[in-house]
C-alpha cells in the first residue's frame, strides 16, 4: 500500500474551503490501496497531522484538540514528513510519502508555493507545477499567457497598490478611459469570489478598489457582461493525454457569483462594497453532497447550451491546460455573452473546489478511480522529473584559489 499525503487548510482566505475538499476527498480515497495521511495547516502557518484530523467537528474549535494532534512538517530535503511525537523522551518520527494530493485553494498553497517545496523534498505531487500553479494563480499574469496563446479574454486594465495610493485619480483615469461601465474588480491572486465587487460608476469603481487593496497589491479591472452565462469544464490529465468533463452551467446568480453563493448556501450575500469573509466550518456530514461544497451549489450538468458550443469549450479546456502547463485536475471558468453569442475564458482553477469531482461523477466517474488517476499523474510527472540531469561538472571550484572582497 502506498502513503497518501493529503495537504488541506493554509494560510489563506480560502483556509475553511480547502479543509471541507481535503476531508471530502480523504471520505473517497480507496483504503485497500493507500494510507492516507492528513496534513493540515492551520490558518496561523503551523503543520499538524493525525487520525482526529478526519473529524471535521475539531476545525469548528481547533485550539482545544490540540492535545489531540501532532504538529508535523515536510523537510525539503526528504521525501515525507516528520513528525514531532510527544513526551519528555519522545524523538521525532519519520513518515515516508508516496505521492501528496494537495486540496488547497488560494494563496500559500495553490499558487505554487508548496508545489516549490514539494519539488524540493522530492516528493510526487497531483496538482500543477510551481509555474503553471503561480501563473494560474494570478489574473494579470494569467492574462498575459492566454493573449499570447490567442485565447479569447475580456477586455482588462491593471495596476498595482502603490499607485492607487499615489494617485487615484490617475489610476480611475485610466480605468475609464480603457472599459465603461459596469466593470469588475478584483485582486489579482485571490479564488472564490472573495474581495471581488461590481461597480456600477465612479463611485463604486473607488469603493470597490478600497475593497480590493486590502487583499492584494495587484488589482486588474475587467469589463462586464450584462447579458451574461457562466459556463465551466474541468480537465483531467498530463502532457497530451487530456480529457474534458461535460460542460456546467451554475444558475444561482444575482450581480455575480458570490463567496456565499458558491460555499453558504442560505447565507447572506455581501451588497456592495462590503468585504466578504470566508466560512467558518459547519455541521459537514462527509457524505456525497458536503454543505459547503462545491457540488451543494445549484447548477446545470450539462449546460443547456448548444453542441457547437460545447465543443468549442472543450477545445478551450484542453488549450487552456497545455498553455499553462497544468496537470492533475483543474476547472476552467468561462463567460458567454449571449448578446455576441460569444464564449470568453475567464479563469482557471489549478485546484478547483471538490476537486471538480461533480463534474466527473456525471460522466460515471467515480471519486476513487478520480484519486486513482490523480495519484497516476502525480507518479509520470515525477518520473519525468528525475530523468533530468541535476549536476554538471566543472572545474570552476578546483581552480578558486582566493575569493576577492
Amino acid at each position: 500500500m502506498k502513503n497518501l499525503g493529503v495537504i488541506f487548510g493554509g494560510v489563506t482566505c480560502e483556509h475553511d474551503v480547502s479543509i471541507v475538499t481535503g476531508l471530502q476527498l480523504i471520505e473517497n480515497v480507496d483504503k485497500k490501496k493507500y494510507v492516507v495521511i492528513p496534513i493540515y495547516i492551520h490558518s496561523d502557518g503551523n503543520w499538524y497531522t493525525g487520525d482526529k484530523l478526519l473529524n471535521a467537528n475539531i476545525y469548528k474549535n481547533f485550539e482545544s484538540h490540540l492535545s489531540e494532534v501532532k504538529e508535523a512538517i515536510i523537510p525539503p530535503n526528504k521525501a515525507g514528513l516528520v513528525v514531532y511525537e510527544k513526551g519528555l523522551f519522545a524523538k521525532e518520527k519519520f513518515i515516508s510519502l508516496d505521492a501528496v494530493i494537495p486540496t488547497m485553494h488560494g494563496m500559500n498553497g495553490e499558487d505554487g508555493t508548496l508545489q516549490g517545496l514539494l519539488e524540493l523534498a522530492n516528493i510526487p505531487y497531483s496538482s500543477s507545477g510551481v509555474l503553471g500553479a503561480s501563473v494560474g494563480m494570478d489574473k494579470i499574469l494569467m492574462k498575459k499567457v492566454f493573449e499570447s496563446y490567442n485565447l479569447p479574454i475580456l477586455p482588462y486594465v491593471y495596476f498595482i497598490r502603490d499607485e492607487w495610493m499615489k494617485n487615484s485619480e490617475e489610476v480611475i483615469k485610466k480605468i475609464e478611459s480603457t472599459l465603461s461601465y459596469p466593470m469588475f474588480v478584483k485582486p489579482s491572486n485571490l479564488g472564490s469570489s472573495i474581495g471581488i465587487t461590481k461597480a456600477k460608476n465612479k463611485d463604486g469603481l473607488i469603493q470597490a478598489i478600497e475593497v480590493a487593496i486590502s487583499y492584494d497589491s495587484r488589482i486588474v479591472v475587467e469589463k462586464s457582461v450584462e447579458n451574461i452565462k457562466e459556463i465551466n469544464c474541468s480537465a483531467l490529465g498530463y502532457k497530451d493525454d487530456v480529457e474534458t468533463s461535460c460542460c456546467e452551467e451554475p444558475i444561482s446568480w444575482k450581480d455575480f457569483l458570490t463567496f456565499e453563493d458558491k460555499y453558504l448556501r442560505g447565507g447572506k450575500s455581501s451588497k456592495g462594497g462590503a468585504k466578504t469573509a470566508p466560512t467558518k466550518i459547519a455541521n459537514m456530514p462527509l457524505g456525497s453532497k458536503q454543505s459547503g461544497s462545491m457540488e451543494s451549489m445549484d447548477r446545470r450538468i450539462p449546460a443547456d447550451i448548444p453542441d457547437e458550443q460545447t465543443n468549442e469549450i472543450k477545445d478551450l479546456t484542453i488549450k487552456t491546460f497545455k498553455a499553462l502547463n497544468s496537470k492533475g485536475v483543474v476547472r476552467i471558468d468561462y463567460i458567454i455573452d449571449k448578446d455576441e453569442n460569444k464564449v470568453y475564458l475567464n479563469e482557471i482553477n489549478t485546484i478547483p473546489g471538490s476537486m471538480a469531482f461533480y463534474l466527473w461523477k456525471h460522466d460515471g466517474m467515480e471519486y476513487s478511480e478520480l484519486i486513482d488517476r490523480l495519484v497516476e499523474i502525480a507518479e509520470l510527472a515525477h518520473d519525468d522529473k528525475v530523468k533530468n540531469n541535476y549536476t554538471f561538472d566543472s572545474n570552476i571550484i578546483g581552480n578558486i584559489t582566493k575569493i576577492e572582497k
